[in-house]
């Protein structure tokens, strides 16, 4: 599973990260910068916790 964001979309509330810091990183503004990574073993659950409280829908899971 691979983390898709859209940065045009991502406002910065950090509720992805909150909800799954393992699987999501910010950068120093507080946008997501998880494009493209792939989600650690185990830690699919908590990847679709943190894109489900994305409030702008930026983060999309793609399954490998």
């Amino acid at each position: 599973m691979r983390i898709r964001v859209d940065r045009d979309m991502c406002a910065g509330h950090a509720l992805c990260a909150i909800k799954a810091p393992e699987v999501y990183e910010l950068d120093d503004d507080g946008f997501c910068i998880s494009d493209g990574r792939e989600v650690p073993p185990g830690m699919e659950e908590d990847a679709r916790t943190g894109a489900n409280y994305c409030p702008e829908h930026a983060i999309t899971l793609v399954e490998d």
